[in-house]
């Protein structure tokens, strides 16, 4: 899933299993994993931080021509780029992460989270039954960090509301807090 921390995923994994075959494309869906047989796992993250660390990179990057999504929401502002995505392409990460994980009566063996990505991907190795060092996940120092400073993503009054309301698919699904228990 991108802009998840798969790129630290990546790097963790390519030092803990120098040997292991590797994909081309870390961003591989659910139809498209090549052996969906075997334990699959993906990260996710927070709508609102998702957009923002989406907009910093391409700023920081550029906007990728032969990427329809990107030629449909281009713009040098954030508000004019979370504008623009909510209105002609809305629900567009909660549709995303349906593709990468599932459906949620058909989903990947783990997903994990990124604001707790290092615990995630201990958890998940853990659950793939791999033997590892979980020091050396640790250890791993970020890959491909937004810069904020270069880059602000700030969400204006009232934007960071419609988010939450146009992708609540994944707020509901990814980040809804039970409350049922509590005392």
């Amino acid at each position: 899933m991108p802009k998840t921390g798969g790129n630290w995923v990546s790097t963790s994994l390519r030092t803990l299993f120098p040997k292991a075959e590797r994909m081309a494309n870390i961003h591989t869906t659910r139809k498209s994993a090549p052996r969906p047989k075997l334990f699959t796992f993906a990260f996710v993250r927070h709508p609102l931080t998702w957009y923002q660390s989406y907009f910093s990179y391409k700023q920081r990057k550029g906007w990728d021509a032969s990427n329809d999504w990107d030629d449909v929401v281009r713009c040098d502002s954030f508000t004019g780029f979370v504008e623009t995505a909510l209105e002609r392409t809305p629900a567009y990460y909660s549709k995303l992460l349906r593709r990468f994980v599932g459906r949620t009566d058909d989903e990947i063996d783990f997903i994990g989270h990124f604001e707790s990505l290092t615990n995630d991907l201990i958890r998940a190795l853990e659950l793939a039954g791999e033997e590892f060092d979980a020091a050396a996940i640790r250890n791993t120092p970020p890959v491909n960090q937004s810069s904020y400073d270069q880059h602000p993503a700030v969400y204006p009054d009232g934007l960071a509301q419609r988010v939450l309301e146009v992708e609540a698919e994944a707020v509901v699904r990814f980040y809804s807090v039970d409350t049922s228990n509590s005392g």
